[in-house]
């Protein structure tokens, strides 16, 4: 062998031999990567399910606190009496149908939102019903809502409108009438009705609480427009007046006695 090519094959070995050192080192750290990676994929999954099942089966999230948002007219003890049993509870074990069986009794109650807090807070988001008008039963005034369902009694005449109205109110054509009838007046409208009754061919009549003023209103359409000729005809005085006829708003009448 000629004494270049000794040189060269010399020069091989020793590049050779300074590269197994780093070999080694990189499959060593490979090795460490491997076993930790070997302990997490054994070790994870059962660290989930400890995590897991504890907060199903200890106090980690037990109730200790209900707090209530949004009840105007129940009392928050009442609500959290209703709610007792859930006490001591893990929260991921309560879900909104018993939530919703629990609060069952309270008819005033429209919607609720349940959101767990953790550690131990448990809040409930009530949305109660919102009275729209009254109804007189039995000699007493009762708040209704919009779906005809029975809020409370009430001494506030002067801040609902009453409707003359016989039977059951949920499903009825007439209440829902009235219903669509209120709703759709502006508020400074709404203030000054008195009572409203809907006849059987399910056209309206108001009477206004300053004047005691009859207004036929005739059917529900048109209420924006017929809102605002009765507030023009109001504005102009109408001293007097008996009857004001805005069923037809493009051609209102007046009435006065004698007339």
């Amino acid at each position: 062998m000629k004494r270049p090519e000794r040189e060269l094959l010399g020069q091989e070995k020793r590049r050779l031999r300074g590269a197994k050192p780093s070999a080694a080192l990189a499959r060593t750290r490979l090795g460490q990567f491997g076993v930790w990676g070997r302990i997490l994929a054994v070790f994870g999954p059962i660290s989930l399910t400890a995590i897991v099942l504890a907060s199903f089966l200890t106090p980690m999230l037990a109730v200790e606190k209900i707090h209530f948002v949004g009840n105007e007219r129940i009392p928050s003890d009442e609500l959290e009496s209703a709610l007792e049993s859930l006490y001591k509870r893990p929260m991921t074990t309560i879900n909104d149908d018993e939530v919703a069986l629990l609060l069952g009794d309270f008819p005033l109650i429209e919607t609720f939102a349940t959101q767990a807090e953790p550690p131990h807070t448990f809040r409930v988001s009530i949305r109660e019903r919102q009275p729209i008008l009254i109804l007189v039963r039995q000699g007493k005034n009762f708040l209704y809502d919009a779906a005809g369902v029975q809020i409370a009694a009430t001494d506030e005449i002067a801040n609902y409108p009453f409707v003359v109205f016989a039977g059951n109110p949920i499903e009825n054509p007439k209440y829902a009438t009235a219903v669509d009838l209120l709703l759709s007046l502006p508020l400074e409208t709404y203030s000054q009705v008195f009572s409203v009754e809907v006849s059987e061919a399910m056209t309206v009549k108001l009477v206004l609480r300053e004047s005691n003023l009859n207004v036929l209103w005739g059917s529900t359409d048109e209420g924006l427009l017929k809102s605002e000729v009765l507030a023009s005809l109001l504005g102009t005085g109408l001293e007097n007046a008996l009857t004001i006829d805005v069923s037809s708003p493009n051609a209102p009448v007046v009435q006065y006695p004698n007339s």
